[in-house]
């Protein structure tokens, strides 16, 4: 269950962080740094409430390590193609 919770939670932080960019920064100035502002604050924010739910245990830490590996991909991807096309 905590597993699936800090999934969530990275789906979540992820949407809301492309969906700021879509209506706030898209086209604008330094839109990509912006961009890199937000999500390192929601990393962040993710990872400690991954670290405060999880024990610290060597598995755990790796299923941290996956999941923010894909969840940056997912949503840097996107980014990358819309800041190309502008």
């Amino acid at each position: 269950m905590i597993f699936f919770t800090i999934i969530f939670l990275l789906a979540v932080f992820n949407l809301t962080v492309f969906f700021v960019f879509k209506k706030f920064l898209y086209k604008k100035p330094d839109e990509g740094m912006k961009f890199l502002v937000i999500n390192i604050s929601k990393d962040l924010i993710w990872l400690v409430i991954s670290l405060i739910m999880l024990e610290k245990t060597k598995t755990n830490f790796l299923f941290i390590v996956i999941s923010f590996i894909i969840g940056s991909l997912l949503i840097y991807i996107p980014i990358i193609k819309l800041i190309n096309k502008s």
